[in-house]
């Protein structure tokens, strides 16, 4: 068995798909299969044993590279699944942050969503305000006059507006719903790379020789 840190595993990782993708390419032009008349050796080659030798040894070494790959990418994902990690506040494991890098366009999406809602209905509401405002000014100056007392004025706000006064209805308290969301998503976005690193560069994985 190796040891390795996951940092130097995700390194070997993208070796390893340089390496194969380049040994791939050597199965190509007679490597694996010919034609040829009836006696005669494959074009770049002494002999059919010669060539029956390089198919082989060209076929197993991509073989190989892909089973190495295999196996230290399997490490990766059973450490990821098990290691915790602390991001904005939340434990969660490696593989969880790194789903949560993607999932976050979500939470994003919904936030918008909210702070926009948020926005517009306080205007409509400070908008809906004003004009009950004016409609209680006429109202008093139609009742009371101009010379009315604050007490009478007051008496008779009350009275209007109960009938005829607008309400803003907030039952989850929105404004603290999207600071609270807004917090986390700032803080993961901006921690969770030095997190994973941090974790992957003290995380070892042991992976067969």
């Amino acid at each position: 068995m190796t040891t390795m840190t996951v940092t130097d595993a995700l390194a070997d990782l993208t070796l390893l798909e340089k390496r194969i993708d380049s040994a791939r390419s050597h199965l190509s032009n007679n490597t694996l299969i010919a034609v040829v008349e009836v006696g005669k050796v494959p074009t770049g080659f002494r002999s059919r044993d010669e060539h029956a030798t390089q198919a082989r040894a060209s076929l197993q070494r991509v073989d190989d590279l892909i089973a190495r790959r295999r196996a230290i990418k399997r490490a990766i994902v059973l450490s990821n699944a098990a290691t915790m990690v602390t991001v904005a506040g939340q434990e969660m494991t490696v593989a969880e942050a790194i789903e949560m890098k993607h999932f976050i366009a979500y939470l994003e999406s919904v936030l918008a969503t909210m702070q926009l809602a948020h926005s517009q209905t306080r205007k409509e509401y400070e908008v809906a305000r004003v004009r009950v405002k004016e409609r209680l000014d006429k109202l008093a100056m139609e009742v009371l006059g101009k010379n009315a007392s604050a007490d009478k004025y007051q008496s008779l706000a009350d009275s209007f507006l109960a009938r005829e006064g607008v309400e803003l209805l907030d039952p989850t308290n929105i404004a603290e719903q999207i600071e609270r969301r807004q917090n986390f998503v700032e803080e993961f976005k901006s921690t969770v790379d030095r997190v994973l690193s941090i974790s992957n560069a003290r995380t070892t994985i042991e992976v067969p020789d």
